[in-house]
């Protein structure tokens, strides 16, 4: 047997209970994922515990699998593969750094790199609790000052902002309709281009903080779109920055929505308990400031993610809360960023949160209550509420389980799917898929939903 120079890689892989086989399978599965090729056998793991060092995206592969088995940030540097200086640190863009000058130079880097498909940014795992720290400092932080800039720089004005909001309705729509993996690079582009050259351009205070807000705007939409194509790493770190710019704005509620955000990511994720201090987090830190529908969505981030703990009660009472806070909205009051979270949007979240707390009548009804009330124009959103609704059709009782209902409601949740660019939809009907295999024997209507899946899934690899 061959001596082991490569320890520090030794050592975790024992810290995670894995063999070089085990190692080697994960680092296919996680390549296959990222589109990556990927023929890692136990003879690799073998060579680099001897001490070679593999090329190229390798090391950020093995670092992010070891760090999702251990639960925990994995670096270059912690499996004996030391970083060059043009690595990012792992660390990079995830803290609360709300100086102006450090997000400048944090923004424009996030976004080159995101731009040059930096390994790091798409292969790398953050785990939720890296972020309670910062969301500690972010609730202490003392109100920043107006962030100006002066030189010889063109001077922002009002109307180059505003051509900044437009832009990310723009955007988002396209997010909404086709789903964030579309036009994501184009997004990056347009902040790394346009959003960049105004936050390095000259303004007064006045104009600096509605720059600033609506910078955050648009860096938590590339975020979102980033969650929703399964890059979360990244997605945290567009957070974060959203965040630094919310806050150097001035703007509290806006700083809470992008918690509700990472709330919303963490519960999608199973990360449940950070998911409910992130939501906690915005109501805490916005709080008088916080219109009523702006509370709202807060409170249904809280809700869904204790409904994912099993915490009934309090869930119950978050959705109450929530429901109260929607009645007062009035939208000439409210900020546009808050324009999506109508009606048929608070009925979804009551649809989730009643689906994870196993109450099937309540997240049927509240299901199709949304896809009623909502537009066309969130079609995404249609599909995620069908995929509830086929789901509480195989809760309950067996005798209550309605199988055929189920893949029939799913099956039109995939013909609404077939345009859509999205990992989350496709981890949606991954999740159904799953809990269809103790009637796959049983049901025909099981097979003709998975032949129906397993079609779409060639036509968009086509």
């Amino acid at each position: 047997m061959s001596a082991i120079a490569n320890r520090a890689l030794a050592d975790l892989m024992a810290e995670a209970g894995m063999s070089n086989k085990k190692l080697a399978g994960k680092l296919r599965e996680l390549a296959l994922s990222h589109g990556l090729p990927g023929s890692y056998t136990h003879v690799y793991v073998a060579r680099w515990l001897e001490g070679m060092h593999p090329r190229g995206q390798t090391p950020h592969l093995i670092a992010s699998v070891l760090g999702r088995e251990l639960g925990r940030v994995v670096t270059l540097d912690d499996i004996g593969m030391t970083a060059t200086a043009a690595d990012l640190a792992p660390g990079f863009g995830l803290d609360f750094a709300p100086a102006p000058q450090t997000i400048l130079r944090t923004t424009r880097r996030l976004w080159e790199a995101d731009l040059g498909r930096e390994p790091l940014l798409r292969l790398d795992d953050v785990p939720a609790k890296t972020l309670l720290s910062p969301m500690g400092l972010w609730l202490i932080a003392v109100p920043p000052q107006p962030p100006r800039r002066s030189g010889r720089a063109r001077k922002v004005t009002e109307a180059d902002v505003e051509r900044v909001r437009l832009t990310t309705h723009l955007f988002e729509d396209l997010d909404h309709r086709f789903g964030g993996e579309y036009r994501r690079q184009t997004a990056v582009q347009y902040l790394h281009g346009e959003v960049s050259e105004l936050l390095h351009s000259q303004y007064v205070a006045a104009v600096g903080r509605e720059l600033f807000a609506a910078a955050a705007v648009m860096t938590y939409k590339v975020g979102a779109m980033a969650y929703d194509s399964g890059l979360h790493g990244l997605a945290r770190r567009y957070f974060m920055q959203a965040l630094n710019l919310a806050h150097v704005a001035g703007d509290r509620p806006l700083a809470g929505k992008v918690w509700a955000l990472l709330s919303h990511q963490a519960n999608f994720l199973g990360e449940y308990g950070d998911a409910v201090a992130f939501a906690r987090a915005a109501k805490l830190g916005a709080q008088s400031a916080a219109t009523p529908t702006v509370h709202a969505m807060y409170c249904a981030m809280e809700a869904r993610a204790l409904a994912s703990l099993g915490d009934r009660r309090n869930a119950i009472a978050a959705l109450r809360e929530a429901e109260r806070s929607h009645g007062k909205g009035r939208p000439e009051t409210e900020p546009d960023w808050i324009a999506y979270f109508d009606r048929a949007e608070l009925c979804d979240e009551f649809g989730h949160s009643f689906a994870a707390l196993g109450d099937k009548g309540d997240a049927i009804e509240f299901a199709q209550l949304t896809l009623r009330e909502s537009s066309d124009r969130f079609p995404r959103s249609r599909v995620f509420a069908q995929l509830t609704l086929a789901g509480a059709h195989l809760d309950g009782k067996p005798l209550e389980r309605d199988v055929e209902q189920a893949c029939l409601v799913a099956g039109a949740a995939l013909e609404r799917a077939g345009h859509i660019r999205s990992a989350r939809v496709r981890q949606y009907v991954t999740r159904f898929n799953r809990r269809l295999t103790p009637y796959e024997k049983k049901a025909a209507a099981v097979g003709e939903f998975r032949e129906q899946w397993h079609d779409l899934l060639r036509r968009c690899a086509s």
